[in-house]
């Protein structure tokens, strides 16, 4: 009886376009295309490798944050992100509570006199 039924799954799969298999997938919650963004954040403050480890570290804790790239010379990180699950604004938080000075790319500082 296992060998036909499998028969008969395996028929069934072959007639049977793969949307109606997908629509399940969706209805237990599991996402299968994320809404990624991607924003670089200025950030001030970073001396070294170290600490530009530490930034990749923190922005990796924050839910939503996949891919994060920092570039401590060019004093910025480019990060890969849900927009459903975070904003940019509040990576920018998460990195000032490590310590460091983040800012959007659309934020200007007030000139100096």
């Amino acid at each position: 009886m296992r060998h036909l039924s499998g028969v008969i799954l395996v028929a069934f799969l072959a007639v049977t376009p793969a949307a109606p298999l997908i629509a399940p997938v969706a209805a237990f919650g599991i996402d299968t295309l994320p809404q990624s963004r991607q924003v670089v954040l200025t950030i001030k403050g970073m001396m070294c490798a170290s600490c530009g480890q530490e930034v990749e570290k923190v922005l990796k804790k924050v839910v939503g944050v996949g891919a994060v790239q920092v570039e401590v010379v060019h004093d910025r990180a480019t990060v890969t992100y849900d927009e459903r699950k975070v904003t940019p604004r509040q990576m920018v938080e998460a990195i000032r509570k490590a310590g460091y000075d983040a800012s959007l790319p659309t934020e200007a500082k007030p000139a100096a006199r």
